[in-house]
């Protein structure tokens, strides 16, 4: 999949350290490649990224704008394109928000790496550069990290690994922007490593829309300190394969975590999304709601472990999966697991699946609309729910254009049944 050739390019390149790459190369070609007998993988095959063999990645400079971006961008941006920083799309870089490549590959080379993490070792040994940021005062606009992936020759692939670390008692907000703007065959790896300091708070908003015959891995660490607070948003159009892991650890009194997730796979999409939350220390909290809705040959997986630990009384745990079937191919796997060594918790985890609400449907219909109609303002509802937690409207509303993008939807007979009657003219 990956030749040595392209690993001995990567080994040179000024910045690295050479002998960690190299070890992480080592341990990565030492592993066997996750099959569907491991039970993390086991809706999810790679058997054909296993026979794709991969090419560097075209250096030509990008000529893509931010208008070639269907989004609203602040100044506080930061972008790359094809793993590589673009400084003509970005802010200026500062002391505290600096390229991994300058200074930082050491301190977190070997950080937080799962030992049985295949990716995360391929991600290592390839990495093209990524972000340390160093937040140490609350900010009161989102930060922007735009990961763009433009034409390239051949198959290409791309390897990010961020860093964000979030000082005590400060807040911030970050949106990643994870868009493929080219039609073509890719491997892309990110990695993002989160560590919120007591009683700091972080909500990052993660937009993922790969190209369609991309294969994206994404894997999120968050560990959480006393009376931290991280909340995470993830909303994935779809991809040929599209994996999103995430990993929190509550490692402190009374930190908590909030995952929410939006699964949106069409056509032979293939979206799993991967979470595992550990409660560590008392009074610890965590809810995670995901939403899937797979369409046409479609598949959604939603697997979500959580482990309380017996140093975790008083934990509190909410775990749902919902999930909507749009035709008889489309498949959906929803499995919440809960590990528990402690008795004095409140759990509570549930999941469904199944087609549109009849009974939903049948009331729609009954009060003049259409079958297409009512199925698409069913549609629309089941995923717009999820975006009213946003606190941003302007992104939230942006959003809503996606998805009505996405999806097919008529945008003007949506905007059309979602608008206030007016009163003045009612009799």
């Amino acid at each position: 999949m990956i030749p040595q050739s392209l690993f001995d390019n990567c080994a040179v390149l000024p910045g690295w350290d050479k002998h960690l790459r190299l070890e992480a190369w080592k341990n990565w070609r030492s592993m066997a490649t996750p099959t569907i007998r491991d039970e993390a993988w086991k809706y999810t095959s790679l058997a054909r990224l296993e026979k794709m063999v991969f090419s560097p990645s075209t250096p030509a400079p990008s000529t893509l704008t931010l208008n070639d971006i269907p989004l609203t961008f602040p100044e506080n941006r930061f972008c790359f394109i094809n793993g590589v920083f673009n400084q003509r799309l970005s802010a200026p870089l500062t002391a505290d928000t600096y390229l991994l490549s300058q200074r930082a590959w050491p301190k977190i080379a070997t950080q937080y790496q799962t030992a049985q993490s295949y990716f995360e070792r391929l991600n290592a040994a390839m990495l093209n550069d990524g972000l340390y940021l160093d937040i140490q005062n609350t900010t009161n606009t989102p930060l922007y990290l735009m990961l763009l992936e433009d034409k390239t020759g051949g198959l290409s692939q791309h390897h990010l690994r961020h860093r964000i670390r979030v000082h005590a008692g400060v807040k911030s907000d970050i949106v990643i922007v994870d868009l493929g703007l080219a039609d073509s065959s890719s491997l892309t790896t990110h990695v993002i490593d989160i560590e919120l300091a007591e009683g700091a708070t972080l909500n990052c908003t993660h937009l993922k829309k790969a190209s369609a015959p991309g294969y994206a891995i994404r894997q999120t660490h968050a560990h959480l300190a006393k009376n931290s607070r991280f909340t995470h948003f993830n909303v994935d159009f779809g991809a040929k394969l599209s994996r999103n892991e995430i990993v929190v650890l509550l490692q402190e009194n009374n930190a908590s975590c909030q995952l929410n997730g939006l699964a949106l796979a069409r056509g032979q999409d293939h979206i799993d999304n991967q979470t595992q939350i550990t409660h560590l220390a008392p009074s610890t909290q965590s809810l995670a709601h995901y939403r899937g809705m797979s369409d046409d040959k479609a598949c959604h997986i939603f697997h979500g472990h959580v482990l309380v630990d017996a140093n975790a009384p008083d934990s509190i745990v909410n775990q749902q999966s919902k999930n909507i079937l749009l035709t008889s191919k489309a498949q959906v796997y929803a499995e919440p697991q809960l590990e528990i060594y402690n008795k004095n918790i409140q759990c509570v985890h549930g999941a469904t699946v199944g087609d549109i609400d009849e009974e939903a449907l049948f009331y729609l219909r009954s009060r003049g609309l259409s079958n297409e109609i009512a199925r698409q303002l069913l549609i629309f509802g089941f995923a717009r729910s999820l975006l009213e937690t946003l606190d941003d409207n302007t992104l939230q509303n942006e959003l809503a254009e996606w998805i009505k993008t996405h999806l097919a939807l008529d945008s003007e007979l949506i905007l059309d049944c979602y608008k206030e009657p007016d009163h003045e003219n009612t009799h």
